[in-house]
Protein backbone atom coordinates (compact mmCIF):
# COMPACT_ATOMS: atom_id res chain seq x y z
CA UNK A 1 0.00 0.00 0.00
CA UNK A 2 1.60 3.06 -1.55
CA UNK A 3 -0.27 5.97 -1.48
CA UNK A 4 0.67 9.13 -3.50
CA UNK A 5 3.03 6.91 -5.66
CA UNK A 6 2.02 8.52 -8.93
CA UNK A 7 2.41 11.95 -7.66
CA UNK A 8 5.89 11.65 -6.35
CA UNK A 9 7.27 9.67 -9.19
CA UNK A 10 5.81 12.79 -10.77
CA UNK A 11 8.17 15.07 -9.24
CA UNK A 12 10.81 12.56 -9.28
CA UNK A 13 10.74 12.55 -12.95
CA UNK A 14 10.08 16.25 -14.04
CA UNK A 15 13.83 16.09 -15.42
CA UNK A 16 15.52 13.47 -17.45
CA UNK A 17 17.76 11.96 -15.73
CA UNK A 18 21.41 10.58 -17.00
CA UNK A 19 22.20 7.78 -15.05
CA UNK A 20 26.58 8.73 -16.00
CA UNK A 21 25.61 12.11 -13.77
CA UNK A 22 26.34 9.97 -10.57
CA UNK A 23 29.20 7.33 -10.75
CA UNK A 24 29.18 4.08 -8.40
CA UNK A 25 31.64 5.71 -6.22
CA UNK A 26 29.41 7.87 -4.96
CA UNK A 27 26.11 5.89 -4.55
CA UNK A 28 28.86 3.09 -2.27
CA UNK A 29 29.68 6.40 -0.20
CA UNK A 30 26.15 6.89 0.56
CA UNK A 31 25.29 2.93 1.38
CA UNK A 32 28.40 3.40 3.90
CA UNK A 33 26.99 6.67 5.42
CA UNK A 34 23.70 4.83 5.90
CA UNK A 35 25.37 1.71 7.40
CA UNK A 36 26.91 3.81 10.09
CA UNK A 37 23.77 5.54 10.82
CA UNK A 38 21.78 2.15 11.36
CA UNK A 39 24.95 1.06 13.81
CA UNK A 40 24.16 4.07 16.07
CA UNK A 41 21.05 4.24 15.85
CA UNK A 42 19.98 0.89 15.54
CA UNK A 43 17.51 2.12 13.20
CA UNK A 44 16.49 1.03 9.44
CA UNK A 45 17.65 3.37 6.42
CA UNK A 46 16.96 3.18 2.99
CA UNK A 47 18.97 5.06 0.20
CA UNK A 48 16.77 5.09 -3.37
CA UNK A 49 18.32 6.06 -6.26
CA UNK A 50 15.35 8.38 -8.29
CA UNK A 51 17.16 7.73 -11.78
CA UNK A 52 16.99 3.73 -11.40
CA UNK A 53 14.04 3.27 -8.80
CA UNK A 54 16.57 1.07 -7.11
CA UNK A 55 16.46 0.91 -3.50
CA UNK A 56 19.88 -0.33 -0.63
CA UNK A 57 18.86 -1.01 2.87
CA UNK A 58 20.84 -0.72 6.29
CA UNK A 59 19.00 -2.79 9.22
CA UNK A 60 19.67 -2.23 12.60
CA UNK A 61 17.97 -3.96 16.08
CA UNK A 62 14.95 -1.95 15.19
CA UNK A 63 14.21 -4.56 12.69
CA UNK A 64 13.55 -6.96 15.20
CA UNK A 65 11.36 -5.02 17.39
CA UNK A 66 9.16 -4.66 14.09
CA UNK A 67 9.31 -8.37 13.04
CA UNK A 68 10.62 -7.11 10.21
CA UNK A 69 14.14 -9.71 9.69
CA UNK A 70 13.03 -12.11 6.94
CA UNK A 71 11.56 -9.24 4.66
CA UNK A 72 14.07 -7.31 4.24
CA UNK A 73 15.51 -7.46 0.96
CA UNK A 74 19.39 -8.07 1.44
CA UNK A 75 20.08 -6.67 -2.12
CA UNK A 76 19.57 -3.94 -4.30
CA UNK A 77 15.77 -3.33 -4.42
CA UNK A 78 14.66 -2.40 -8.21
CA UNK A 79 11.60 -0.89 -6.94
CA UNK A 80 11.32 2.60 -5.04
CA UNK A 81 8.91 1.69 -3.09
CA UNK A 82 9.02 0.39 0.96
CA UNK A 83 6.02 -1.72 0.70
CA UNK A 84 7.72 -3.92 3.56
CA UNK A 85 7.87 -1.10 5.86
CA UNK A 86 4.72 0.41 4.75
CA UNK A 87 2.95 -2.73 5.68
CA UNK A 88 3.84 -1.57 9.03
CA UNK A 89 3.06 1.87 9.41
CA UNK A 90 -0.30 2.87 11.06
CA UNK A 91 -2.76 3.24 7.81
CA UNK A 92 -3.65 7.00 8.60
CA UNK A 93 0.06 7.71 9.69
CA UNK A 94 1.33 6.30 5.99
CA UNK A 95 -0.87 8.30 4.53
CA UNK A 96 0.36 11.76 6.06
CA UNK A 97 3.65 10.50 5.60
CA UNK A 98 3.72 10.32 2.13
CA UNK A 99 2.07 13.86 2.02
CA UNK A 100 5.07 15.47 4.12
CA UNK A 101 7.08 14.08 0.94
CA UNK A 102 5.57 15.40 -1.50
CA UNK A 103 5.39 18.74 -0.32
CA UNK A 104 8.79 18.23 0.77
CA UNK A 105 9.85 17.13 -2.54
CA UNK A 106 8.11 19.65 -4.41
CA UNK A 107 9.47 22.09 -2.63
CA UNK A 108 13.28 21.06 -2.82
CA UNK A 109 12.79 20.50 -6.66
CA UNK A 110 12.17 24.11 -7.32
CA UNK A 111 15.78 24.96 -4.58
CA UNK A 112 19.24 25.36 -6.33
CA UNK A 113 21.23 22.00 -5.98
CA UNK A 114 23.40 22.89 -3.02
CA UNK A 115 20.41 24.55 -1.04
CA UNK A 116 18.16 21.25 -0.83
CA UNK A 117 20.90 19.49 0.90
CA UNK A 118 20.23 21.86 4.11
CA UNK A 119 16.49 20.80 4.39
CA UNK A 120 14.97 17.72 6.27
CA UNK A 121 11.47 16.36 6.42
CA UNK A 122 10.61 15.00 9.60
CA UNK A 123 7.55 13.21 11.34
CA UNK A 124 6.87 10.72 14.04
CA UNK A 125 4.12 7.59 13.01
CA UNK A 126 2.75 4.52 14.47
CA UNK A 127 4.41 1.32 13.18
CA UNK A 128 3.45 -1.71 14.25
CA UNK A 129 5.77 -4.32 16.23
CA UNK A 130 6.08 -7.87 15.89
CA UNK A 131 3.48 -8.54 18.47
CA UNK A 132 1.11 -6.26 17.11
CA UNK A 133 1.32 -3.27 19.07
CA UNK A 134 2.29 0.26 17.85
CA UNK A 135 5.42 1.71 18.86
CA UNK A 136 6.16 5.46 18.09
CA UNK A 137 9.24 5.79 14.94
CA UNK A 138 10.76 8.38 14.25
CA UNK A 139 10.96 9.05 10.71
CA UNK A 140 13.59 11.60 8.93
CA UNK A 141 13.83 12.16 4.72
CA UNK A 142 16.31 14.16 3.17
CA UNK A 143 18.36 14.25 -0.13
CA UNK A 144 21.63 12.50 0.29
CA UNK A 145 23.44 13.69 -3.02
CA UNK A 146 22.59 15.57 -5.98
CA UNK A 147 23.73 13.98 -9.23
CA UNK A 148 26.33 16.00 -11.42
CA UNK A 149 23.75 17.66 -13.39
CA UNK A 150 22.57 19.44 -10.10
CA UNK A 151 19.54 16.84 -9.74
CA UNK A 152 18.51 15.64 -6.60
CA UNK A 153 19.44 11.85 -7.19
CA UNK A 154 19.89 9.89 -3.99
CA UNK A 155 17.55 10.14 -1.19
CA UNK A 156 17.94 8.60 2.20
CA UNK A 157 14.63 7.60 4.55
CA UNK A 158 15.62 6.88 8.16
CA UNK A 159 13.59 4.97 11.14
CA UNK A 160 14.44 4.84 14.42
CA UNK A 161 12.92 4.22 17.71
CA UNK A 162 11.55 7.54 19.21
CA UNK A 163 12.32 8.16 22.84
CA UNK A 164 8.64 10.10 23.09
CA UNK A 165 6.00 7.36 23.28
CA UNK A 166 3.26 10.22 24.28
CA UNK A 167 0.17 9.54 21.72
CA UNK A 168 -0.29 12.60 19.79
CA UNK A 169 -2.58 13.93 17.48
CA UNK A 170 -1.39 13.18 13.87
CA UNK A 171 2.39 12.53 12.34
CA UNK A 172 4.02 16.17 13.70
CA UNK A 173 5.13 16.90 10.28
CA UNK A 174 7.80 19.26 9.77
CA UNK A 175 10.10 20.72 6.64
CA UNK A 176 13.50 21.62 8.75
CA UNK A 177 16.49 23.68 7.61
CA UNK A 178 19.29 22.21 9.79
CA UNK A 179 21.75 24.81 8.65
CA UNK A 180 19.43 27.60 10.43
CA UNK A 181 17.33 25.45 12.73
CA UNK A 182 14.39 27.22 11.28
CA UNK A 183 11.08 24.73 11.54
CA UNK A 184 8.40 25.01 9.15
CA UNK A 185 5.14 22.78 10.56
CA UNK A 186 2.76 21.60 8.99
CA UNK A 187 -1.07 20.73 9.12
CA UNK A 188 -1.82 17.93 6.79
CA UNK A 189 -4.79 15.87 8.56
CA UNK A 190 -7.32 17.96 7.17
CA UNK A 191 -5.68 17.54 3.30
CA UNK A 192 -5.69 13.75 3.93
CA UNK A 193 -9.37 13.93 2.94
CA UNK A 194 -9.12 15.90 -0.59
CA UNK A 195 -6.88 12.61 -1.82
CA UNK A 196 -10.33 11.47 -3.09
CA UNK A 197 -12.58 13.59 -4.56
CA UNK A 198 -16.04 14.07 -3.51
CA UNK A 199 -17.24 12.13 -5.84
CA UNK A 200 -14.80 9.64 -5.69
CA UNK A 201 -16.08 9.37 -1.87
CA UNK A 202 -19.37 8.88 -2.93
CA UNK A 203 -19.09 6.15 -5.28
CA UNK A 204 -16.45 4.21 -3.39
CA UNK A 205 -19.21 3.93 -0.37
CA UNK A 206 -21.84 2.93 -2.55
CA UNK A 207 -18.94 0.00 -3.78
CA UNK A 208 -18.50 -0.28 -0.11
CA UNK A 209 -22.20 -1.17 0.40
CA UNK A 210 -22.19 -4.03 -2.50
CA UNK A 211 -23.39 -2.02 -5.48
CA UNK A 212 -21.84 -3.23 -8.99
CA UNK A 213 -21.20 0.07 -11.49
CA UNK A 214 -24.95 0.34 -13.07
CA UNK A 215 -26.36 -0.07 -9.82
CA UNK A 216 -23.99 3.02 -8.65
CA UNK A 217 -24.45 4.94 -12.39
CA UNK A 218 -28.63 4.78 -11.22
CA UNK A 219 -27.88 5.71 -7.91
CA UNK A 220 -25.83 8.64 -8.82
CA UNK A 221 -27.39 10.05 -12.61
CA UNK A 222 -23.98 9.50 -14.49
CA UNK A 223 -22.61 6.97 -17.35
CA UNK A 224 -21.19 3.61 -16.58
CA UNK A 225 -17.94 4.60 -18.13
CA UNK A 226 -18.03 7.74 -15.35
CA UNK A 227 -18.34 5.18 -12.74
CA UNK A 228 -15.35 2.97 -14.17
CA UNK A 229 -13.04 5.68 -14.49
CA UNK A 230 -13.26 7.10 -11.39
CA UNK A 231 -12.99 3.23 -10.10
CA UNK A 232 -9.79 3.43 -11.70
CA UNK A 233 -8.66 6.61 -10.61
CA UNK A 234 -9.52 5.38 -6.78
CA UNK A 235 -7.42 2.92 -7.48
CA UNK A 236 -4.61 4.95 -8.37
CA UNK A 237 -4.81 6.77 -6.01
CA UNK A 238 -4.80 4.10 -3.18
CA UNK A 239 -2.06 1.96 -4.97
CA UNK A 240 -4.56 -0.44 -4.59
CA UNK A 241 -5.53 -3.53 -7.19
CA UNK A 242 -9.02 -3.64 -6.86
CA UNK A 243 -11.90 -2.11 -5.07
CA UNK A 244 -12.70 -4.40 -1.70
CA UNK A 245 -8.51 -2.99 -1.52
CA UNK A 246 -9.48 0.20 -1.92
CA UNK A 247 -12.62 0.39 0.40
CA UNK A 248 -10.22 -1.76 2.92
CA UNK A 249 -7.83 1.14 2.79
CA UNK A 250 -9.31 4.04 2.75
CA UNK A 251 -11.60 2.67 5.82
CA UNK A 252 -8.31 2.11 7.16
CA UNK A 253 -7.03 5.61 6.71
CA UNK A 254 -10.51 7.10 8.16
CA UNK A 255 -11.08 8.82 4.31
CA UNK A 256 -14.89 7.35 4.24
Amino acid sequence: MDVLRKELQTVFHRHEFRLSALDEGDIEACRRFIGASTAISQGCAILSDLATNGSYFAIGRLVDILGLHGEVPEEELIDIDEDFIYRRIHPEDLVDKRMLELRYFEMVDDMRAEERLKYHATCRIRMQKANGDYTYIHNVTRIQMNDADGLMRLVTCLYELSPEQEPIHGINPSIINVETGAVQKLALYEERFNILSKREREILLLIKQGLLSKEIADTLHISIHTVNTHRQNILQKLSVDNSMEAVQTATAMMLL
